[in-house]
């Protein structure tokens, strides 16, 4: 299994909590029980599952 072989791969998300502005992302990773999300300028954080909601 790749960082991309999971279901939550390509997903929209909410973050719970905004971070610097942005609360909406998309799922391009997952590394080891965090996924790695990107939001639309580019810039990539790593959050646990409890801190974002799927669409």
């Amino acid at each position: 299994m790749n960082n991309t072989d999971f279901p939550e791969y390509g997903r929209q998300c909410e973050l719970n909590t905004p971070w610097r502005g942005y609360h909406r992302a998309t799922v391009v990773e997952r590394n080891g029980y965090r996924f790695i999300i990107e939001f639309s300028s580019g810039a990539t954080i790593e959050v646990y599952p409890d801190e974002i909601t799927f669409d």
